[in-house]
């Protein structure tokens, strides 16, 4: 409701060069942002069009569970972008209230059995999907088998959906509610000194990490292996290893690798190219980790596990004199919101990329017998159809994709680099105001972007973030924007880039430091960051705009804050 009588709704301008054409005129009302944290790119087709099918109904199986105050979402795609908005719960304040103690009290009664939950119920339901498609032999179905399988994949992947929303709000609960109530009994402290009780617990992301640096010293043990990888393009490399016995056993090696880990997409959206796919992301890593001193991964972890235990124990010093309920509360929210952590990183490794990778597995196979009878010049191409498109092909294989599959894919090309608005439609007069998911504190609601206090106003020559993993750092900035730029980083630099997922995790081995457009305390780059414990600023929103390639930089994690420096 608009208190303040002089505030007024604005229509959102965007430059000229950015058409803005609205598939429902109505839309144009209402409040659409952008979430560059998860989909910082042009959105494929069949990504967005899969989504719209499973995402929808697995949030809308979700929300009744918790009774979330988030009751619905939409999505529209301007210019090869997907902008957002959410629509609340609304009623009278009482049911607004009423309705958000009741989201706490579920959402603590799941947080509070996190780990049972996820070995008991999560993760076996998602190892059956798992089974489903492993089970089933792409290579050897005909077409309408595959056509078949796609139909009984769909459910799979609303599940997929509806386990990743399940999951979502008792992790977050969890970690917020532990943070807020440690800032809460030592004042003084951060939200930085909170997580490092909760850091040095292994996660499927940590473990890839080390599995790509295994292939580093098998490769660094081998000089024929070595040479193939330093001395040619990522794009020659698998041929330049057929020269040698130990190119051979190097590439038996790479195999198991991408068997294990290459379902995965280099971004969360999986109608991009996966690594088994295109290896030229893991190559370029190997690449860059060749150029490296050796290192013992898991002694890296067991320092920041012993940093936890260290934290943990002072924590419990200084809780000494406090009410035992106190203390009580204290353990509970510890070990709930350390699980919770573990499970962020560890439920993107079996829904978001190696679970929607069987997904993107299944619909390239499509692709593939597509191209061979000329629907498709590629087989990558069938992401750039919908996948209603996709069924009516499959149906009728003599239908010619070629020039629409081929125009979308310029298309998304030609908007690649543009940096698109974040907001579109019409601002409303005064933010809307949501529960967070401690239900303590009120978070603004702007459209598709649930958000905090805004950064502070930064000094000329700096720029401001939010400190995502702690310490400094100084070097020269390399602006990554995609995973085939990857070689670029050289140790000592400093990545600065829109966003990052796990599968640029290898690239926080070679980076000083780590600075982000988006994202927050719970991100993928700032949770990182700190198990890897190097420096990261993270939501700096346009740091890769003014950020130079080369340009020498100080990045300051605990604060927050980069420094321009030339």
């Amino acid at each position: 409701m608009n208190t303040n009588p002089s505030a007024q709704a604005t229509p959102i301008v965007p430059p000229p060069d950015f058409p803005v054409v609205w598939a429902n005129p109505e839309d144009a009302q209402h409040h659409w942002t952008r979430d560059r944290e998860h989909t910082p790119d042009p959105i494929t087709p069949m990504y967005d069009s899969v989504a719209a099918l499973t995402a929808s109904e697995g949030r809308r199986r979700t929300i009744p569970v918790y009774d979330e105050s988030v009751v619905s979402r939409r999505d529209c795609i301007i210019n090869t972008y997907d902008y957002t908005r959410l629509v609340p719960f609304t009623g009278a304040p009482a049911e607004v209230e009423a309705r958000a103690r009741r989201y706490r009290e579920k959402v603590w009664a799941v947080a509070r059995r996190l780990r049972q939950v996820w070995e008991d119920e999560w993760r076996p339901a998602l190892a059956a999907d798992w089974d489903f498609w492993a089970a089933f032999d792409l290579e050897a179905a005909d077409l309408d088998a595959l056509r078949d399988h796609l139909e009984d994949s769909l459910p799979r992947a609303t599940h997929l959906y509806e386990i990743h929303y399940l999951m979502g709000p008792p992790m977050w609960f969890a970690i917020d509610e532990f943070t807020a109530f440690y800032c809460d009994l030592f004042p003084g402290k951060t939200a930085l000194d909170a997580h490092r009780l909760l850091q040095g617990f292994d996660n499927k992301t940590l473990e890839i990490g080390r599995a790509l640096w295994r292939l580093r010293d098998l490769a660094k043990a081998a000089p024929p292996v070595c040479r193939a990888l330093l001395e040619h393009p990522a794009d020659a490399v698998w041929g330049a290893l057929e020269a040698s016995v130990a190119g051979w056993c190097f590439r038996e090696e790479l195999r198991d690798f991408l068997k294990d880990y290459g379902r995965r997409s280099s971004l969360w959206d999986w109608g991009y190219p996966s690594w088994e796919d295109d290896p030229t992301p893991v190559i370029n890593n190997l690449k860059n980790y060749l150029a490296q001193p050796d290192r013992d991964l898991r002694a890296d972890l067991t320092l920041a596990a012993a940093e936890r235990e260290a934290a943990i124990a002072q924590a419990r010093c200084d809780l000494t004199d406090y009410p035992q309920p106190v203390r009580d509360r204290f353990e509970q929210l510890l070990d709930a919101a350390q699980i919770a952590l573990v499970l962020t990183e560890n439920h993107t490794y079996y829904i978001d990329f190696n679970g929607f990778g069987w997904l993107h597995r299944l619909i390239r196979e499509c692709g593939q017998r597509l191209a061979s009878v000329g629907c498709l010049n590629d087989p990558n191409d069938v992401f750039y159809l919908t996948l209603a498109e996709l069924r009516e092909t499959l149906a009728a294989p003599t239908l010619d994709r070629r020039a629409l599959a081929a125009g979308r894919r310029a298309e998304a090309v030609r908007w690649a680099d543009y940096p698109e608005p974040a907001e579109l439609g019409t601002r409303p007069a005064e933010p809307v105001y949501l529960y967070s998911a401690e239900g303590r504190r009120m978070l603004r609601y702007i459209g598709g972007l649930v958000t905090e206090a805004p950064l502070p106003v930064a000094e000329p020559g700096q720029l401001r973030g939010q400190a995502g993993s702690p310490g400094k750092a100084r070097g020269p900035a390399r602006v990554i924007h995609s995973l085939a730029e990857a070689h670029r980083l050289q140790p000592g630099d400093i990545l600065v880039t829109t966003t990052t997922a796990p599968p640029w995790t290898p690239l926080f081995l070679t980076a000083a430091a780590v600075v982000t457009d988006a994202g927050g305390l719970l991100s993928h780059g700032a949770v990182v960051s700190r198990e890897y414990r190097i420096p990261a600023v993270v939501g700096a929103r346009d740091a890769t705009v003014r950020i130079a390639d080369g340009q020498m930089i100080a990045v300051d994690g605990d604060q927050g804050l980069v420094t321009l420096l030339e």
